[in-house]
């Protein structure tokens, strides 16, 4: 489970820095300030998405909750361009709630 957890928060990340990316170069082009601004905002959300997904094997609800808050920030910010990412990181967020601490067996006489 932790394997997911690492792989869809990498593949989502990577399509929304694609997305970040291309928002922010649009923007740029068609001198649109704000969605320049939200575009690079998208990209180093997701850029930070990929590092909390890694962050899950150790602190799993706390890195969950941070995937699905990334995930729903750069729908709302970005639109269609970060669906694909979107669903990476929902599913990352979620899965992430199911990951199992190890039982630890201490040895006391």
């Amino acid at each position: 489970m932790k394997i997911w957890v690492a792989v869809l928060s990498i593949l989502g990340g990577l399509a929304g820095l694609a997305s970040g990316f291309m928002v922010t170069a649009f923007g740029v082009g068609f001198s649109e300030d704000a969605m320049a601004d939200s575009g690079a905002a998208v990209f180093w959300v997701s850029f930070l998405s990929i590092f909390f997904g890694f962050l899950a094997w150790k602190f799993p609800k706390f890195s969950g909750i941070v995937l699905l808050i990334c995930a729903i920030y750069g729908f709302i910010a970005n639109g269609l361009f970060f669906t694909i990412a979107f669903i990476f990181l929902f599913i990352a967020g979620i899965l992430s709630f199911f990951i199992k601490k190890k039982q630890t067996v201490s040895a006391t006489a």
